[in-house]
């Protein structure tokens, strides 16, 4: 749920989910690229695309927000089915004249759909953000995409108001969006194949808690009985994923996150050990020639191909990798899966930090069934709903921890999300603790190469410099956010500084919570 955040220079932002099976790689648009033009052959090429199962659709229907079927865009492809058996038929059964047409979409196209949808006046009723980049959604309630929902369900008494943040849900008091996934996850989730594991000699139940174990076991897994089997596979074509992995492997090894920020200072901490050690870890899995060698050329969904192909034993990636396996690939489900906590450089444990989850589904502001859609989403919010969610084992839903033991899933999945409760905090959001920031983000050029870059620069052999290349990055985005505070603050009169990425009150190993923000 794939669930897959985008980001802007640099910085880190809660991630759009659902970038797991179905789009693995976010779309590159920038923000200003956002508002700017494609095509409208872009949108005639979308909106012939695909809809819900991944068919062809046999007719393009209007997907404007007026009169007619209340339409609703997204990229959970893994969801299609329990999105139309748990969500739509049983509201359109319990309100006759109600008429839900979903279109699924990857990421990228739907992405592009929406910018040219809004420019051409052809924008659904609902819709997701994913194919949009790093753009804030207070960016884009600011520029009136949306309209507020909170007057028309009762999202605030919901079982997920307590999830709600200004900033990223609520803006000057209104109520725009809610989080149907939890927060609590990471995207470097040590996946196996067990039977693979066994025929290596290697124990599954025998978690490697440190990452010289998982090396260990994947140069026992390496070579298989055709030496065609590689103890690893790391999709090292797309940088976004191999971004978000060296910033989790970096927090393992102590760095703080998310936002790849020292929270005590503000200031950015590329340039840190942790990201170094990060980094020559997947260096030195490359040396023991443990890692697929065709994975330079992989995207994330490759990789998933190649591992259920039994190519590989062992994939680093997200709760929604069982999900899509058992869309595309359940003969390998049925082979053995397991999956183990994410590994630290040492056997005292680092924590995870993650974002509160964002707002996943949208109101246009130009329908006018805004009232309906606001319904339907609320029923995401139940615990029957989020059950349904879990069991579709994507995305962890937001009640992921009250629903997970009851719900029907398969262990592998029940063990990753018992795994992110113990493995997982909630860290602080600079842009709920100051609503000025997302518009320094929006002022921010993109800085390249940036973390992704480097890291694949790295694996490549194309560079060598790690620590300096690190460092260059960082300074350079610091002196980039700094130009973007300037610019906010004398030219559009924003009260923001760089103390807006200050948290003092953050503390290691404990969540930062609503009250939190108030204290600081």
């Amino acid at each position: 749920m794939r669930r897959h955040q985008h980001r802007i220079s640099g910085t880190s932002t809660p991630r759009v989910t659902g970038a797991g099976p179905s789009h693995p790689n976010p779309s590159d648009l920038t923000r200003r690229r956002l508002f700017g033009g494609a095509g409208a052959a872009v949108l005639a090429a979308a909106l012939a695309g695909c809809t819900g199962g991944g068919q062809l659709a046999e007719k393009s229907a209007s997907p404007g927000g007026g009169s007619g079927a209340l339409q609703w865009w997204d990229q959970f492809r893994p969801l299609t089915k329990m999105l139309q058996d748990d969500l739509f038929a049983p509201f359109m059964k319990a309100h006759p004249g109600v008429t839900v047409e979903r279109r699924q979409m990857d990421a990228p196209d739907l992405g592009q759909a929406l910018q040219v949808g809004r420019r051409s006046n052809q924008m659904p009723d609902v819709h997701s953000l994913a194919g949009l980049g790093d753009v804030a959604a207070a960016a884009l309630v600011s520029e009136g995409w949306f309209q507020p929902i909170g007057k028309l369900a009762d999202f605030a008494g919901s079982p997920v108001g307590e999830f709600l943040y200004d900033g990223m849900h609520r803006f000057d008091g209104e109520i725009y969006s809610f989080p149907p996934f939890s927060g609590r996850w990471h995207e470097a989730v040590p996946w196996f194949n067990s039977a693979m594991l066994k025929q290596a000699g290697v124990d599954p139940e025998d978690e490697p808690a440190t990452w010289d174990r998982l090396r260990e076991i994947a140069r026992k897994v390496t070579g298989g009985t055709d030496g065609d089997v590689y103890g690893m596979v790391l999709p090292s074509k797309e940088t976004e994923y191999l971004r978000t992995l060296v910033e989790r492997l970096a927090m393992t090894a102590g760095a703080p996150g998310p936002g790849n920020i020292d929270w005590s200072t503000g200031a950015y901490v590329y340039d840190t050990q942790p990201y170094i050690d990060a980094i020559e870890f997947l260096v030195a899995l490359q040396k023991d020639k443990v890692v697929h060698p065709a994975s330079p050329s992989m995207g994330p969904r490759d990789a998933r191909a190649r591992w259920a192909a039994g190519q590989a034993g062992i994939y680093l990636w997200g709760a929604w990798f069982i999900g899509g396996l058992l869309v595309d690939e359940p003969e390998a489900v049925e082979r053995g899966v397991g999956t183990w906590h994410i590994p630290c450089p040492e056997t005292s444990r680092n924590f995870v930090y993650s974002s509160p989850a964002t707002g996943t589904f949208w109101v246009s502001k130009s329908s006018d069934q805004a009232k309906t859609a606001a319904e339907v989403m609320l029923q995401m919010t139940t615990k029957e709903f989020q059950t349904s969610l879990a069991e579709a084992m994507d995305q962890p839903p937001a009640l992921a921890a009250e629903v997970i033991d009851q719900a029907q899933v398969h262990d592998a999945y029940r063990t990753c999300v018992t795994n992110f409760q113990e493995d997982v905090r909630i860290g602080p959001v600079a842009e709920v603790g100051n609503p000025g920031v997302w518009q320094v983000r929006a002022e921010m050029r993109d800085i390249h190469p940036n973390l992704g870059d480097i890291v694949q620069s790295v694996l490549t052999g194309s560079a060598t410099d790690v620590g300096g290349q690190l460092r260059r990055f960082n300074d350079q985005l610091s002196a980039e956010r700094e130009r973007a505070i300037k610019v906010v603050r004398e030219e559009k009169g924003v009260e923001v500084d760089a103390k807006a990425w200050v948290f003092a009150n953050w503390e290691r190993g404990k969540d930062y919570g609503q009250q939190a923000y108030a204290e600081r």
